[in-house]
């Protein structure tokens, strides 16, 4: 089978499941917050979205042959850094997380480096609760990180990887990390409020 072939079959197999995909999605955003709760996290927002059909053929037409897992994307972001280990621990729980796959980009930043965090891998549908209405083996592409990571990461992408005529500009950089540094102090001084509220 040609590359044209692979493409357009791929394609035929996206519109097949794209109902599915959808319905996955639904059921995301309704039960995610729940499982949430019961694992004691009450301070988050959850968004999940299926993949657009030109963004899933543009994927395709790099490598044909490589399967496309993030047709269905569940972002997890938490008020507090404290909650993310926990967030974690209930999707490891709700999905089957393909290892190879998982990535914690704050490791990739150097010591004394700031810049964008988030963890993010793929994970898979159990065939039981809470998505039993799913067969097992669908993919979902999970990201977990806290408010103030997704603001600074949505402004940093529009702002820094928009088409530029001209190369970056080494003082834009530099502010870059100075406000991500200031927005991983701001996720540590809430941290320390709630502690010491709790404290109280």
């Amino acid at each position: 089978m040609d590359e044209e072939e692979l493409v357009k079959d791929a394609l035929r197999g996206f519109d097949r499941s794209l109902l599915e995909y959808r319905a996955l999605r639904d059921a995301m955003e309704l039960e995610i917050p729940q499982q949430l709760k019961q694992w004691g996290v009450f301070d988050f927002r959850v968004e999940a979205r299926v993949k657009k059909r030109g963004s899933f053929e543009a994927k395709v037409r790099r490598d044909p042959t490589k399967p496309v897992h993030d047709m269905v994307g569940l972002r997890i972001m938490a008020f507090f850094r404290s909650d993310l280990t926990r967030v974690e621990r209930m999707t490891r729980r709700v999905f089957e997380v393909v290892e190879e796959s998982y990535i914690d980009k704050g490791n990739l930043l150097g010591a004394e480096s700031f810049g964008y965090r988030s963890v993010q891998f793929v994970g898979h549908t159990r065939g039981a609760e809470p998505f039993d209405a799913f067969a097992a083996g669908l993919p979902v592409e999970i990201q977990i990180r806290t408010m103030l990571e997704h603001v600074w990461a949505e402004v940093e992408h529009d702002f820094r990887y928009k088409p530029q005529s001209a190369s970056p500009d080494p003082e834009i950089n530099r502010r870059f990390a100075l406000t991500a540094a200031l927005l991983e102090q701001a996720d540590r001084n809430l941290d320390d409020i709630r502690r010491s509220m709790e404290d109280r």
